[in-house]
């Protein structure tokens, strides 16, 4: 049976549950706004009822800063820079017999049609080890991530960095992980 697993990175992970949200936010934390046109300055796991789940973790965000830099807590630094601890997110996809990942993406959309863009945002995503952010707005411009390896577990390590391109809330858009193994 295959399972997938999703953890925002921090000083201990927080799960990420299938009735939880990703929250990036504003530099005030958890519930603070982005201003429009600038990246969030935190990410967070809101449960269910609403509550940080992640408060106590110290979670990590990587912000967008240009193509090939972003800030994650140390200041600017080159993208290929980040080791796989400083990644938002570790994301594992378990099997119980020893399979080959391939053809594995990453995006955002609209939460409703994966081809289609989230509406109202600017969606950037890397991979540990990536030297350049990928506007991964709907699956036809999906971030290719690598481990293609045969084994029984596989983890990717991604970081996602989101602007508001409009004034209001921006909650209509959902994060997806796709892969085919053998």
């Amino acid at each position: 049976m295959a399972t997938f697993t999703w953890e925002l990175q921090g000083t201990t992970a927080t799960p990420i549950e299938a009735t939880d949200i990703v929250q990036f936010a504003g530099a005030a934390g958890f519930d603070a706004k982005v201003t429009v046109a600038a990246y969030q300055d935190t990410t967070h796991v809101e449960s269910s009822a609403g509550v940080d789940d992640s408060s106590a973790n110290t979670p990590n965000n990587v912000k967008y800063v240009a193509s090939g830099t972003g800030d994650w807590g140390a200041g600017v630094e080159a993208l290929d820079l980040m080791t796989a601890a400083e990644a938002t997110f570790k994301i594992n996809f378990a099997h119980a017999t020893s399979v080959v990942t391939e053809s594995a993406i990453f995006y955002a959309y609209d939460g409703v049609t994966t081809t289609a863009v989230p509406t109202g945002v600017t969606f950037f995503a890397a991979e540990q080890s990536d030297t350049a952010w990928t506007s991964a707005e709907g699956s036809a411009a999906a971030l290719t991530l690598t481990d293609n390896t045969t084994a029984t577990s596989h983890d990717f390590f991604v970081s996602a960095s989101v602007s508001p391109d409009s004034v209001g809330l921006k909650d209509a858009f959902a994060l997806r992980v796709e892969l085919t193994y053998s």
